[in-house]
């Protein structure tokens, strides 16, 4: 028997609603697909059926379900893409990442299948701001690189990155959609050493939430940090932003050595993980 393709919305049978029970409506649905996800019968990425089609399965209008499958997504067990549907949320990122290191092939080390699209690659004068985090002069020429990061086609992490235009001649010609501190090792023999970072949350503006399709105001997870390379010279400021549910970070701190960063897979408020 083949497998059902994650676009083609799940006919998992439903049980009924009990019509006797004070419990209302909205909250029995809600119970009855969260059962599916827990039990696996609905597995990550697969597309729940449309609202109307669970309505009339049920026996209900459509309020209810509408009602249900919002929770859902509120509690973090289904994502819901306009235009696309409502799918179950993939598991969450849980293997380890080292700020450090290639932000790509962090990702690719979770196993799930990992994209890269650059949103704009240019030369920008440095601010007040930027010139202070990175050693030079107002006004110097900074090449800007901004970028998305999906996992399993789902757009996760915002990245940006600004790095002094006169150390990485001919950067905007290279390939930007893979793992730019390889890049830069291997073209321009830059490695990355240390950092400086500051990870805060944050709410979503307008221009977050397009590239990221979450509501405007949700938290994320802003990552902020100024990159030394093997000289101990200042060659990046980088601005990173993680939707907050689908990554938490552990910090594991030892004497003399430093701290490292870890994300884990949280966990729902009955303890499954979804």
């Amino acid at each position: 028997m083949g497998m059902r393709s994650p676009e083609a919305p799940s006919a998992e049978p439903l049980p009924g609603l009990d019509r006797a029970s004070a419990l209302p409506y909205h909250e029995q649905i809600y119970r009855l697909l969260l059962d599916l996800i827990v039990s696996g019968r609905l597995a990550p990425g697969e597309k729940l059926l449309q609202e109307k089609e669970y309505a009339s399965r049920l026996g209900v209008s459509l309020a209810p379900v509408r009602q249900a499958i919002l929770a859902l997504a509120k509690d973090g067990y289904v994502t819901r893409t306009r235009g696309r549907g409502t799918y179950v949320r993939e598991t969450k990122v849980g293997a380890e990442i080292q700020l450090l290191s290639s932000f790509t092939a962090t990702l690719s080390a979770t196993g799930l299948p990992v994209a890269m699209r650059v949103l704009s690659a240019e030369t920008v004068p440095a601010d007040e701001r930027l010139s202070a985090a990175l050693g030079v002069a107002e006004g110097a020429e900074l090449f800007r690189l901004r970028r998305v990061a999906y996992l399993s086609g789902e757009p996760v992490v915002l990245l940006s990155a600004s790095l002094p235009a006169a150390l990485f001649p001919g950067l905007a010609e290279a390939d930007l959609e893979g793992s730019l501190y390889g890049l830069l090792e291997r073209r321009y023999g830059t490695v990355m050493t240390s950092a400086r970072n500051v990870i805060e949350v944050v709410r979503a503006l307008p221009e977050h939430a397009g590239h990221l399709q979450v509501p405007v105001g949700e938290a994320l997870l802003r990552v902020e940090a100024v990159t030394l390379d093997q000289n101990g010279t200042p060659v990046e400021f980088s601005q990173v932003l993680y939707q907050a549910d689908r990554f938490r970070f552990e910090i594991e701190s030892h004497p003399r050595h430093g701290v490292g960063f870890r994300p884990a897979p949280t966990t729902p408020p009955d303890g499954t993980t979804p």
